[in-house]
């Protein structure tokens, strides 16, 4: 039976999807919605106590890719999806999950590899989304010049990984960085209606909010339904580190609505994210030199990294470029497997 069979047949009939660990729950539910915005329906093949206990992500992402769950493994399948690193079970064509990013890093990547560590929140995974993204990154003559939106509670986010494993600073230390800055180059709105103030004052002066506008979710949600129109209201996205890797889902979200990323890691992607090309760069230990430095910016300067910013995202971080790896390789007789680098726990 020829690989595109897989898109026809019966879910879990071809594809098997076997990543058991539940601290990878979160990579399970992306790698699902992937596989079933590719058109390959696929079985979970998960322990009973570990299906018994999936979290509400996992269980809408299973839902919505249509993913069947079972408690055995096949002896064979025609594709198997899966992050152990030894035999699992026979299979014609092995897309491996791998963990270990760094081993994908200043290297060319061959086709038999996919460095897509992170996509966008799981909720988010669909062909919808993606092209509403895209067709925001055309957006102009945007109000905010610079934005972070996001989680800073230090229960979460102040740990020592980020810094100890990457030399990084995390979220809560550049949150607090932040917040020394004058108030001339930076503000945070402490309600919605703040924000939409700001926002909306900027668009009818059309005077750019020429700072850095930082909003902590804890103070005020941003719904998921607007949380694009609002990244694509800004020139640049500082992009913080996760909590326990550096890649960051609002980096590929800011990308892809051709909102340029501001970062210390520009080289922890492959290919390399080119400061001054498709991102800018961030310096933690002077981040009131960083700021003023992104507020100098000429709107010529912002719309040419905006445009290279949306294009790398379309080539290398979006849900199109995992079909299409993804769908190369089910097509390609000569390679029985493809390794997909995705930020998880090994």
């Amino acid at each position: 039976m020829a690989f595109s069979d897989l898109f026809r047949r019966p879910p879990g009939d071809g594809a098997i999807l076997h990543l058991p660990d539940r601290r990878n729950g979160r990579r399970m539910a992306v790698v699902s919605l992937v596989l079933a915005a590719a058109g390959i329906r696929h079985m979970a093949v998960l322990p009973w106590l570990r299906a018994r206990r999936l979290g509400d992500l996992e269980r809408r992402a299973l839902a919505s890719s249509g993913c069947e769950i079972a408690h055995r493994l096949p002896r064979s399948a025609r594709l198997l999806v899966t992050d152990r690193s030894g035999p699992v079970i026979r299979a014609e064509k092995t897309l491996r999950i791998r963990y270990d990013l760094a081993s994908a890093l200043a290297r060319p990547l061959d086709r038999r590899e996919l460095f897509l560590p992170i996509l966008f929140h799981p909720d988010q995974i669909n062909a919808e989304t993606y092209r509403a993204a895209d067709r925001l990154s055309a957006r102009r003559n945007r109000p905010i010049r610079i934005l972070f939106a996001g989680n800073c509670d230090p229960a979460t986010y102040d740990t020592a990984l980020i810094g100890r494993q990457y030399g990084l600073a995390n979220r809560h230390e550049l949150h607090r960085l932040a917040q020394s800055l004058p108030g001339d180059m930076a503000v945070f709105p402490q309600s919605r209606a703040e924000l939409d103030a700001m926002i909306g004052e900027a668009e009818r002066s059309g005077r750019k909010i020429d700072r850095l506008v930082w909003i902590d979710t804890r103070r005020f949600r941003i719904p998921a339904a607007q949380w694009f129109k609002l990244i694509a209201s800004a020139d640049i996205f500082l992009c913080t580190p996760g909590v326990r890797y550096p890649w960051c889902q609002n980096l590929n979200e800011a990308m892809a609505c051709g909102t340029v990323a501001l970062l210390e890691y520009p080289g922890l992607y492959n290919p390399a994210l080119e400061p001054g090309v498709n991102a800018l760069t961030l310096d933690a230990a002077d981040l009131g030199a960083s700021i003023a430095s992104m507020l100098a910016l000429g709107e010529t300067e912002i719309a040419r990294l905006s445009a290279a910013a949306a294009a790398y995202h379309r080539e290398h971080l979006s849900l199109g470029r995992a079909i299409g790896a993804i769908g190369a390789f089910l097509a390609d007789p000569d390679m029985p497997a493809l390794d997909w680098y995705l930020a998880g726990k090994a």
